[in-house]
């Protein structure tokens, strides 16, 4: 049984002698963020042709790394992992080219569509909204006052505020989540992708991360409460919270 697994990352506009080695690393390490498991992926050469990169997969992770790469495209596809296919494909649009993904002298993985994909005009929206997440930064001394949000995956939201509410939520700093409410410039780039671009905080609130079993514990201890009386209450409760 081989103990890794090859893929290759063929770019057909690129050949070994004219990649440069800087744009080499630039794919490498999107594709890296793409695999995941970066103990146990390796790069090995660039092959003849057009340019191909070779990736090999550690066999005890091969399988995640192929399920992962699946996922691309899908709802179940973590921020990360299409941030990263978006960045390989703006890259490929820049260079003229276009790029397929699949295990050596077997199947296709992905196709990157690069310079094919089809564009669309840039679109702006404003309009209110919320973002939910932990703050990790506040700073600078202006009167509008930078405030970044970390959200789900780790994706990070560049928010600005007043003085008074940075100092406020700077006291949350890597604390509990909060939600933040205002305005946001939202674009639509080329590629149909929807960034955030601005977006200024009016207000917040601390949310409770307790964890869904605590609370509804502490429910169940009220008098005259219907939790008890409900099939699944700890559905009801996450409806509740999201909403």
């Amino acid at each position: 049984m081989s103990e890794q697994i090859h893929y290759d990352f063929r770019i057909d506009s690129w050949k070994p002698e004219t990649l440069p080695m800087m744009r080499l690393a630039e794919y490498l390490s999107k594709l890296s963020a793409m695999f995941g498991y970066k103990e146990h992926v390796h790069f090995l050469k660039v092959r003849k042709g057009s340019a191909i990169p070779e990736i090999i997969v550690d066999y005890e992770v091969a399988p995640k790394v192929e399920a992962r790469l699946r996922l691309v495209g899908t709802p179940e596809a973590p921020q990360e992992l299409e941030r990263a296919n978006y960045e390989v494909n703006r890259m490929l649009r820049v260079d003229n080219a276009s790029a397929t993904l699949r295990i050596k002298r077997g199947a296709s993985v992905l196709i990157f569509p690069g310079k094919k994909t089809p564009l669309v005009d840039e679109v702006i929206v404003h309009e209110r909204g919320d973002l939910d997440g932990i703050v990790i930064r506040v700073g600078g001394k202006d009167d509008s006052v930078p405030v970044w949000i970390e959200g789900e995956s780790k994706a990070v939201y560049k928010c600005q505020t007043n003085r008074e509410l940075a100092r406020q939520l700077a006291t949350h700093l890597f604390d509990r989540p909060v939600r933040v409410s205002g305005n946001g410039q939202w674009c639509r780039t080329p590629e149909r992708k929807w960034e955030l671009e601005d977006f200024k905080i009016n207000s917040f609130e601390v949310l409770d991360d307790s964890p869904l079993a605590e609370i509804l514990n502490e429910l169940r201890q009220l008098e005259g409460n219907l939790w008890n009386e409900m099939d699944d209450p700890q559905a009801e409760l996450r409806k509740l919270r999201s909403e």
